[in-house]
């Protein structure tokens, strides 16, 4: 149950930062539908997943394999 508040908080956390945006007019889709954003946001991806690829899925899938 301890390893679960850290997930837990994040979420809530999500949820507050979201209602706050909204509260002050921000539209997230428009926001990440502009071309600029969305270049940013797909660079961003292909660094985690070149990252998950090369460094981080061996290590998980031998804890995975551990547990």
């Amino acid at each position: 149950m301890k390893g679960n508040r850290g997930f837990v908080k994040m979420i809530l956390l999500i949820v507050v930062a979201l209602i706050v945006l909204g509260f002050f007019g921000y539209n997230l889709r428009e926001i990440v539908n502009k071309p600029m954003v969305h270049d940013n946001l797909a660079y961003v991806w292909g660094i985690v997943v070149y990252l998950w690829n090369t460094f981080i899925v061996t290590p998980f899938t031998w804890l995975l394999g551990k547990l």
